[in-house]
C-alpha cells in the first residue's frame, strides 16, 4: 500500500488507517435515504423486499458475505503492517434493537440478516486480519442511552454466533 511503501521508505511506522464495514442486506432498516445496495430479497427495481418468504435471508447473506466481507477481509490481510480500525456497520443492532416494530426491521430476514451478517463479519475479520482492531457501532447516548434501549442492545450482542462479541476491541458511538 502507499502508507507502507512511504513508511518503509521513511524507516517508520504506517499511520493508523481507520475504515467502516457498511453493507448488510437490507442495511439501514429504519431510514429511507440511507439504505443499502444489498438486499435479502430485491423487487423489480432493485429495492429490498422487505416481506421476502426467505427468513434467513439466505441470497442477501452469501452476497454479502463473499461479495463484500471476504473482499474486505483480503484487502487487509494484505496490508499486515498497517495498523488499522474498523467500525462494524453502523446502524445495525441499534435498529434492531429499537426499531423491532417497524416492519422493515422486524421481520425476520432482516435480523437474520443483521445478526448472521455481523457474526461473520466479526469472525471472518479477526481471523483474516488479526491486526485489525474490531468495534461494534452502538449508535449514540440519545438512541440508546436509556435502560430498555441499551439493555435490547446488549442482548443482540451477547447473542451473535459463536463467540463473536468477544472478538470485538470495543464500541465505536458518536
Amino acid at each position: 500500500s502507499d502508507a507502507e511503501s512511504k513508511a518503509s521508505s521513511s524507516g517508520g511506522e504506517p499511520p493508523l488507517v481507520a475504515v467502516i464495514l457498511y453493507n448488510l442486506p437490507n442495511r439501514d432498516c429504519h431510514a429511507f435515504a440511507s439504505n443499502g445496495e444489498l438486499c435479502c430479497e430485491y423487487l423489480a427495481d432493485r429495492s429490498c423486499h422487505y416481506e421476502t418468504a426467505d427468513s434467513s435471508c439466505s441470497a442477501g447473506l452469501h452476497e454479502y458475505r463473499h461479495q463484500y466481507v471476504d473482499r474486505f477481509a483480503d484487502a487487509l490481510a494484505r496490508h499486515r503492517r498497517v495498523p488499522v480500525v474498523v467500525v462494524i456497520e453502523p446502524d445495525s443492532l441499534p435498529n434492531m434493537a429499537t426499531n423491532l416494530d417497524n416492519p422493515r426491521c422486524g421481520n425476520l430476514a432482516t435480523q437474520s440478516a443483521y445478526s448472521a451478517g455481523i457474526s461473520y463479519a466479526i469472525n471472518t475479520l479477526s481471523a483474516r486480519a488479526p491486526h485489525a482492531s474490531l468495534y461494534l457501532d452502538a449508535g449514540h447516548g440519545g438512541w440508546l442511552g436509556w435502560a430498555p434501549q441499551a439493555d435490547a442492545f446488549v442482548r443482540l450482542v451477547r447473542d451473535l454466533d459463536g463467540e463473536a462479541h468477544t472478538r470485538l476491541r470495543g464500541f465505536a458511538t458518536n
